[in-house]
Order: C-alpha cells, then sequence, then structure tokens
C-alpha cells in the first residue's frame, strides 16, 4: 500500500517539475555550513513558500553526506489524529518526484514496543513527514524512511528506543516542528531565540519552556544529542513574516544541525 501525497498542490507543487525546480533554487540560496558527521537535523514543515527557505539549510547539509544508502528515521507532529507513536506501515511514501520506500523491518522491528502503534489515519491526512520528503529526494540518492507520528509519548521512553539507531553510520534523523505560532513578529522572535537557545544548548531542565509544535520530537532529539556526544547548531531562523506573510500573527521555523 502506498501513502498518497496529501498536500501537494497546497504546501508545496504538485507538478514534478515546478516541485524540481523550487527545491533547486531554495538548496541554491541556502548557506552550506560545511557540517562534519551530520547525524540528524531539525527542519520545519509549513507550506514551502513560508517555510521552504529555511529548510533548505538542513537539507543542503546532506549534499556533503557520503554517497550510500541511508535509512532515514523522520519524526513529526500528529496535527489531526490522537496517537502515541504511528509508525506509518506503508510500502512507500508518494511524492510528485515519485515514490519513497518504507523500511518495513525497522518498523517492524519498532512495533514490537509496545509504545509505538500502527494508526494509518494518522498519517494520511499528515503533513508533517511529507513535505521532508521532496527536499530527501533531492538531496540523498538512495534512502528509505522510517515514518513516525508524535503525539503524546514521554520523550525519555522513545529516546532510549531509538538510541540503538541514533548516530550509527547509515542512519539520518529529520525532526520536523515549527517553533511558535501566530504571535506578533517582536514577540515571536523572543519567544523563538529561547526556544532555540535550550534547543543548542541541549538544556533538558528547561525543556519545558519550548514553544514547538513539534517538541517531543525536539525534546528526543536533544536527548539523543547529549547521549551521544553531538553538539546541536543553529543553521537558519526566520518567520513567516520574514518569507512570505504578514508581522501581525507569524510562525517561527527553525533548521539545525545535529553532529
Amino acid at each position: 500500500m502506498t501513502r498518497k501525497a496529501a498536500v501537494a498542490g497546497s504546501f508545496y507543487p504538485s507538478d514534478k517539475d515546478e516541485l524540481e525546480s523550487i527545491i533547486r533554487k531554495l538548496i541554491a540560496n541556502a548557506e552550506d555550513s560545511q557540517i562534519k558527521n551530520l547525524k540528524g537535523v531539525i527542519a520545519p514543515h509549513a507550506g514551502y513558500v513560508y517555510s521552504g527557505p529555511v529548510a533548505a539549510f538542513s537539507y543542503k547539509q546532506m549534499i556533503n553526506l557520503p554517497n550510500e544508502k541511508y535509512n532515514v528515521f523522520l519524526l513529526g507532529p500528529a496535527h489531526f489524529v490522537h496517537t502515541t507513536a504511528s509508525i506509518g506501515m506503508f510500502e512507500s511514501f508518494e511524492t510528485p518526484l515519485g515514490t519513497v520506500k518504507v523500511n518495513q523491518l525497522i518498523c517492524e522491528n519498532l512495533l514490537k514496543n509496545r509504545i509505538f502503534d500502527s494508526t494509518v489515519d494518522a498519517h494520511i491526512l499528515e503533513h508533517s513527514l511529507e513535505v521532508q520528503l521532496p527536499f530527501l529526494q533531492k538531496t540523498l540518492n538512495n534512502f528509505e524512511i522510517i515514518p513516525i507520528l508524535l503525539g503524546e509519548i514521554p520523550p525519555d521512553s522513545l529516546t532510549e528506543i531509538l538510541s540503538q539507531f541514533f548516530g550509527k553510520d547509515g542512519n539520518i534523523f529529520v525532526f520536523s516542528s515549527d517553533l511558535s505560532h501566530y504571535r506578533p513578529y517582536a514577540v515571536a522572535n523572543k519567544i523563538d531565540l529561547h526556544t532555540i537557545k535550550i534547543i543548542t544548548g541541549k538544556s533538558i531542565e528547561q525543556e519545558n519552556e519550548i514553544d514547538a509544535c513539534g517538541e517531543t520530537g525536539i525534546k528526543v532529539a536533544m536527548r539523543l544529542a547529549a547521549s551521544a556526544g553531538c553538539n546541536i547548531k543553529l543553521l537558519n531562523y526566520r518567520n513567516s513574516g520574514d518569507t512570505a506573510g504578514n508581522k501581525d500573527a507569524v510562525v517561527g521555523y527553525a533548521s539545525l544541525a545535529i553532529f
């Protein structure tokens, strides 16, 4: 069973050529921070006109990865269906650029842990993972995904399970999250920069001050990075008032590298 694209034509173009052109331009305009030993990224998940210029900074770093096969652990918030941690047990995910294969072996092994479920409905309309896929398709030559939507789940429990995969050769983690929502521009900047400081400092003792829709994934990212001795670096921060909207009520976006 293939999971069909749900937000092609709204969050990003449904035309293959147009989509390729946009991603190519976004990545060309993003800075290459020359990150060594990249283990994962945090990237936003709004419509490309809003968050695409920021998300491109995360994916720019993937171009420098060795040319090999990757397992991409793709974690994002479940916006529409109540779940704990839902694994997308599809054969593949479809975008206008083609299909992305799911690593069903890893997914099946994860499902042996009771904290996971395989609620198909959680994935059908969800955009937080889907919008990452075209970027991955244009930056990695050979990869499979482990798609996980997060709801109400203790980050410590999830970290314990995922730590066996994090930092291993051939594994890359993508944590999908926007930051604060619908606050005035100056207020959003202050809140988001505080959140970013907590993330880059791996300040788990302050994690309840994080303001982000994908906060559970971010908390897991901080724990995995801390336990593996990794750094987290801000690559780019903007909000919708900087990219394609007014400044009265903005949404914050950040790209960060874990290395």
